[in-house]
């Protein structure tokens, strides 16, 4: 879909993409980009728990 190397990048680039319309909080709540942040975030915590018990 996109070129992006790393998630962060991709949620970045579509929340400047949506601020550009509207404000940045409102922009935050639009669904393609929960799910890329929610994405992300659990991915993160994966990781985390994973280094917590190994």
């Amino acid at each position: 879909m996109d070129s992006y190397k790393k998630e962060t990048h991709r949620y970045a680039f579509e929340l400047v993409k949506a601020a550009r319309e509207m404000a940045v909080d409102i922009a935050e709540k639009l669904p393609h980009l929960t799910e890329i942040r929610s994405n992300y975030q659990a991915e993160a915590l994966k990781i985390r728990i994973n280094k917590k018990f190994n």
